[in-house]
């Protein structure tokens, strides 16, 4: 990726406006797909605060060889959630709201492959919680995974819920959750939709991070993948994500301010 393409994602995420098509320089492998990535967070200047892993579907899967991608999430959008949370919203870009078990680490990950059951031992808590995901490009979805890996990993942060309380004691292969906006629901699942479990998502987590030259970190955070599906989400409504037993998730979507007029 040139300097110039991803200054444009940075200065459109800077600017919280949305961009209507690829500047140059489109992905071709998974591998271009990473180094845009390292690129655009580069010039975006931002310490990560965890890594979001998302799905590989279909033909893309096929293609690629794998079911999985990654991409940091910035340390200042991790949010608690409280009693409703802000879910900020790029005008012109993508908003996506995405239910998901969020894995708090208590330890570093080592600098290489894991599995699953060294992934578990690296976790200091659970939490429920949403994934902010959002880019500055418009229906990046449509361009495929290559675009989501590339730009800001497609997303725009992370909001935090309660605790899941004795979770080493628990059944994590089915936690489900129903997602709603605006009172109505848009989407239910639970952690089954993830092949391997969220143990086999962090482990790709930490394994992705390895080979890219970051490694997690303690204290990070991972958001193990969407339980409910991605569901479109604009400025003004409000949306839950409904735990059970293991409580909820409220948010507010709000136009997202521009970053000078934060700092």
């Amino acid at each position: 990726m040139s300097a110039a393409t991803a200054e444009a994602f940075a200065r459109a995420r800077r600017a919280a406006a949305g961009l209507a098509a690829w500047p140059v320089d489109f992905p071709e492998t998974l591998e271009d797909a990473y180094a845009q990535q390292q690129a655009v967070a580069s010039a975006w200047g931002r310490p990560s605060g965890g890594v979001k892993v998302g799905r590989v579907l279909g033909e893309w899967a096929e293609r690629f060889g794998v079911n999985r991608f990654s991409g940091p999430i910035d340390a200042d959008a991790i949010r608690q959630a409280g009693e409703e949370a802000i879910f900020p919203v790029i005008a012109g870009g993508t908003a996506l709201l995405e239910c998901e078990i969020v894995a708090v680490l208590g330890q570093d990950a080592p600098d290489g492959a894991i599995s699953p059951e060294q992934a578990r031992d690296l976790v200091a808590g659970l939490h429920v919680g949403i994934e902010v995901a959002g880019s500055p490009m418009a229906d990046i979805n449509a361009l495929g995974p290559l675009a989501s890996i590339a730009c800001f990993g497609n997303n725009n942060g992370a909001l935090l819920g309660p605790a899941i309380a004795d979770w080493r004691a628990l059944d994590l292969s089915a936690l489900g959750c129903i997602a709603r906006i605006d009172g109505a629901v848009v989407g239910q699942g639970d952690t089954s939709r993830l092949p391997g479990g969220i143990w086999a998502a962090l482990a790709f987590a930490a394994t992705q991070g390895a080979a890219l030259g970051q490694p997690l970190r303690e204290g990070q955070i991972v958001c193990t993948g969407a339980l409910t599906g991605m569901h479109p989400i604009a400025a003004g409504q409000r949306a839950e994500a409904d735990f059970g037993a293991l409580g909820a998730v409220r948010c507010h979507a709000v136009a997202q301010i521009p970053h000078g007029a934060m700092d």
